[in-house]
């Protein structure tokens, strides 16, 4: 799949693409120009992901990102704890696909919290060694700042993810 136009748009002028992002999320969490603005953007991130388009996922990430990595799924497959910048996230997400391939991601919940953007989603894959179909159903918590993610939790599971977040986002 190629580029949509807003990515090549965001590609081209990512500082304005980046004030876009902000404004966006200045709004309340009930506004809907901004659940157009996470769907889209979340969306985005995970099909550029998909098809291995690290710009495009990399223009949403700030350069002082930090990724937690939680839960012993990722501990067995011998992933560190915390990731920090362009750089750490390159690290995992080449970690990520030496595990797995024909990756393909289902987002199946988004909690927008004014503290920030919660999200349920299930990675369908193939195991690189093995060939055998994976489904892991994992919680992101992604929080904003200057138009981009500056840190992010990324839970092997759910059930992890919901419990740390709390009870009202099954």
């Amino acid at each position: 799949m190629e580029r949509h136009l807003d990515e090549r748009f965001a590609l081209r002028v990512p500082k304005l693409s980046r004030w876009l992002f902000k404004l966006a999320f200045l709004l309340t969490a009930d506004s809907p120009v901004r659940r157009r603005v996470v769907k889209r953007l979340t969306t985005r991130g995970f099909e550029a992901l998909a098809r291995e388009d690290d710009a495009v996922v990399l223009l949403l990430i700030d350069a002082d990102y930090e990724l937690h990595v939680i839960g012993e799924g990722f501990r067995a497959l011998g992933f560190a704890e915390r990731y920090h910048g362009h750089e750490g996230w390159c690290e995992f997400i080449g970690l990520w696909r030496s595990q797995w391939t024909e990756v393909r991601y289902a987002i199946e919940l988004l909690i927008d919290r004014s503290d920030g953007l919660i999200g349920r989603v299930t990675a369908i894959a193939r195991g690189a060694s093995s060939g055998a179909e994976v489904r892991q159903t994992a919680g992101y918590v992604w929080h904003f700042d200057r138009g981009a993610v500056v840190s992010q939790d990324f839970y092997w599971d759910w059930s992890e993810c919901a419990a740390a977040v709390g009870p009202d986002n099954d």
